[in-house]
């Protein structure tokens, strides 16, 4: 049996044909037909999409309006949505499990002038609006670069209070929670103890780039038996912040106790771990944003720090 190739050589060797002139007229006529006929299903395919989209159309329309299809429209929607991450939210591998910083606020009622709207220094604490959102802040920008952190709001003031103690032991209470973090993470490399200064603005402000933000300083114990480790990791910071932002920190203070009675020194908690901070952000006049500028420059000299620690 011959295949389509042979025929075709066939056809071209053969002797032209000279078909009579009705065999011509049959032919035509029945190609035309067969061309009609083609179109007409052509037509009525666009025609059979074109109703299908419109009863699909209405079809989704009833059950969105009158079968309460819309509810679960935007619950998917929202569902999806919700699985995007957005530029402005923090990355979604950075967590607080397993973290490589501990923040916290020994002095967590220590607050801001502008911020409670009153121009007394001397009143400008609250249980509410006060140093743990610099903290969080801090926090959330350590996120977005991946860093997981802990972050403490507890009140210690208060546990200070509910245990009828001074003032002066509140370090006791927020070492206590510092020595359980540290006992339940391995992979810490960092501790900060964010405050504010009681300076007032024009010693706790500097200019970068056209806007007002708050400086920063770090107070270490000179009692702690880590001082030296405390102390380098403290002059880290300084020099990292000095050569990218000069005039930002204004240096390492060294605070000693007069006592020789181990029991009432205070060592900040400096004595549970080596790479410990005292960090005091801006001071007791400096606005949120002042703060929070000061903040995201912060998080980024962290970010070096870290790289440096591993």
């Amino acid at each position: 049996m011959q295949n389509d190739n042979e025929i075709f050589e066939e056809l071209k060797r053969s002797a032209d044909l000279n078909p009579r002139t009705e065999f011509v007229n049959d032919t035509r006529h029945l190609l035309l037909k067969k061309a009609n006929h083609i179109r007409k299903v052509s037509k009525i395919k666009k025609l059979s999409y074109y109703w299908s989209v419109v009863i699909a159309t209405v079809a989704i329309t009833a059950w969105t309006f009158l079968f309460g299809g819309n509810q679960y429209i935007v619950k998917s929607y929202h569902t999806v949505m919700s699985s995007i991450p957005k530029n402005n939210e923090e990355s979604m591998t950075a967590s607080n499990k397993n973290p490589s910083v501990f923040i916290y606020h020994t002095h967590n009622t220590e607050s801001f002038t502008p911020l409670l709207k009153n121009k007394n220094p001397d009143e400008a604490y609250d249980k509410n609006k006060n140093i743990t959102m610099v903290g969080a802040e801090l926090t959330r920008s350590l996120k977005k670069k991946n860093i997981n952190v802990l972050h403490s709001t507890t009140d210690f003031e208060q546990k200070l209070r509910n245990r009828n103690l001074d003032y002066s032991k509140i370090y006791d209470i927020s070492g206590k929670e510092v020595q359980t973090v540290l006992d339940k993470n391995n992979n810490l490399k960092l501790i900060i103890d964010i405050h504010r200064d009681t300076q007032l603005k024009d010693a706790t402000t500097i200019r970068i780039d056209g806007k007002d933000v708050a400086s920063v300083s770090f107070v270490v114990s000179e009692n702690s038996p880590n001082f030296k480790e405390n102390r380098k990791i403290a002059n880290l910071f300084h020099q990292k912040l000095e050569k990218k932002y000069p005039g930002l920190s204004r240096g390492v203070l060294l605070k000693k106790s007069q006592t020789k009675n181990p029991y009432k020194q205070n060592f900040y908690n400096h004595d549970l771990f080596a790479n410990s901070l005292l960090l005091q952000i801006g001071g007791v006049e400096n606005t949120i944003d002042e703060e929070n500028r000061s903040v995201e420059l912060l998080a980024e000299i962290i970010d070096e720090i870290l790289v440096e620690l591993n």
